[in-house]
């Protein structure tokens, strides 16, 4: 039973250094890199908290578009406020600050995680 629990807590220990509990700490991205790398005139998956799939498209000139489950696809501008970026679109205005992530960056609103952005 102890070489049990020694080797539970072992094993506890190994995954709480492990890179995916890491990125809990990770430091956000700043803004305004953050913006370089997702408004460089690709698509980008993005993941949103619902489960939904979105397709996001970001040009340097704060300009895009967001395909969605919806047969349309939505016109949309982004900015760099302070140290999140706003895309803002007839839906509303969203302000995230970013970690980075396995193939993209991880948007959060706050303290809750939001927009997962992927290719």
């Amino acid at each position: 039973m102890k070489n049990a629990l020694r080797i539970t807590m072992a094993i506890v220990t190994m995954l709480a250094s492990s890179a995916s509990f890491a990125a809990v700490d990770q430091a956000y991205v700043p803004a305004q890199r953050a913006a370089a790398i997702l408004a460089d005139g690709q698509p980008w998956s993005a993941l949103a908290p619902d489960g939904k799939t979105l397709k996001f498209l970001l040009k340097r000139d704060g300009t895009g578009s967001i395909k969605g489950p919806l047969p349309f696809t939505l016109s949309v501008t982004w900015t760099v406020k302070g140290d999140t970026m706003c895309i803002n679109g007839k839906m509303g205005e969203k302000c995230l600050r970013f970690k980075e992530a396995p193939g993209g960056l991880q948007g959060w609103d706050g303290e809750k995680s939001d927009l997962r952005f992927s290719r």
